[in-house]
């Protein structure tokens, strides 16, 4: 299917690959401003290959800039996202009484959102015997007396009626009806008791997941974990992540966790399920060295070299020779390169096909067939 992606992106680029010679423009420069001529003629050696914004989200064409990597301690591995497992919970019964659901699972909630009501036999009672107390204690207090044991007795019985209802919102105390609310935001996955059901306190009454970022799991060989440590920093596509470590297993594996690092409005672009690649530079003492992806080097014939975006035309990419150094963990040190460059990490294959020869020698015009065979123009006829 790549192929016959090229085969449709192969008619925007054909067109476009250039090569910047002089006798090639000699008649435009005599009406060219000064300026105009002096950048093309910088450019004369250059070659490239300028790309619609259509046809490079056809080749799936994806660039990234150079970045400084540790990459002499860089250990890379892949791992895959899924939810935090310390966002899965369950609710249980604060107080003993009548379940009446507010909510259906599965729903979303969000702090303040109730949940269910209750009516508790033994809340009432013990409301009521408060109020009791209460009454009393205010008669003796309008009398004029003293009763400390009464006002002992008073005091303890507060403190046990706030504990028997703490975190929920009265409705009716004299009836003991209470109304249980979200604290967090997440997700109620199930209902474990029934509307009208008598649950006692401590029944496990709903399953839910509490709105966490997910966390990333990867079970890494021992000899590539030796560097790895709780707190380390990682890298997970563009985002960063939190190490850590898990070193009880016994199968010769390590369990490696990565939280990543959230801020700003505390999203994450993981999707639960994908295959991430991981990268720890494990020496931080290590001097960052100028790195692209490791995908992004190809030979031109003998020469190393990169596709670069015109710092003049963001559609155009130029070839440029780079000298490259250690490869690890995905990327590649390299020189040559300006920190700023902005190299094709994807796509490169396809530019390839439609970059014009060196030395300004025409290249064969083609097309691709279903099998991914190239031919020139003119072959298929004979």
């Amino acid at each position: 299917m790549k192929y016959l992606s090229f085969l449709f992106a192969a008619a925007f680029m054909s067109s476009c690959a250039y090569a910047h010679e002089h006798s090639k423009h000699e008649h435009e420069h005599e009406h060219e401003p000064a300026h105009e001529h002096e950048h093309k003629h910088e450019h004369a050696h250059e070659r490239g290959v300028e790309i619609s914004d259509t046809a490079a989200k056809l080749i799936g064409l994806k660039t990234v800039r150079v970045e400084m990597r540790r990459i002499a301690s860089s250990v890379g591995f892949y791992g895959r996202v899924m939810s935090d497992p310390r966002a899965l919970r369950s609710k249980s019964m604060p107080l003993a009484g009548f379940v009446a659901w507010r909510i259906g699972a599965p729903c979303e909630i969000r702090p303040g959102d109730e949940i269910l009501r209750l009516v508790s036999p033994d809340a009432a009672t013990a409301y009521g015997e408060l109020s009791t107390l209460e009454a009393r204690f205010d008669a003796v207090e309008k009398s004029g007396a003293k009763n400390a044991s009464l006002a002992a007795e008073l005091a303890a019985k507060r403190i046990a009626y706030a504990a028997m209802t703490n975190a929920l919102v009265a409705v009716d105390a004299g009836r003991g009806e209470f109304s249980l609310r979200a604290t967090v935001r997440g997700r109620v996955n199930e209902q474990l008791v029934a509307s009208g059901v008598f649950a006692e306190r401590g029944t496990d009454i709903l399953k839910m997941t509490v709105a966490k970022p997910p966390v990333v799991f990867a079970l890494v060989p021992f000899s590539d974990a030796r560097g790895l440590a709780d707190g380390a920093k990682a890298r997970v596509g563009r985002q960063m992540g939190t190490i850590r470590v898990d070193r009880t297993r016994t199968d010769g594996l390590v369990g490696v966790w990565i939280a990543y690092d959230i801020a700003g409005d505390g999203t994450t672009d993981a999707t639960p399920g994908e295959s991430v690649y991981v990268t720890v530079e494990a020496d931080q003492a290590e001097t960052p060295v100028a790195c692209v992806p490791s995908t992004a080097v190809f030979r031109d014939g003998v020469t190393p070299s990169v596709f670069v975006r015109d710092e003049h035309d963001e559609d155009m990419f130029v070839v440029k020779p780079v000298v490259p150094g250690r490869s690890a963990a995905g990327w590649t040190a390299v020189a040559g390169l300006d920190a700023d460059d902005e190299v094709v990490s994807q796509g490169v294959y396809e530019l390839r096909h439609a970059l014009p020869a060196a030395g300004g020698e025409k290249k064969s015009a083609g097309h691709f067939h279903a099998d991914g065979t190239f031919h020139a123009d003119g072959e298929d006829k004979e």
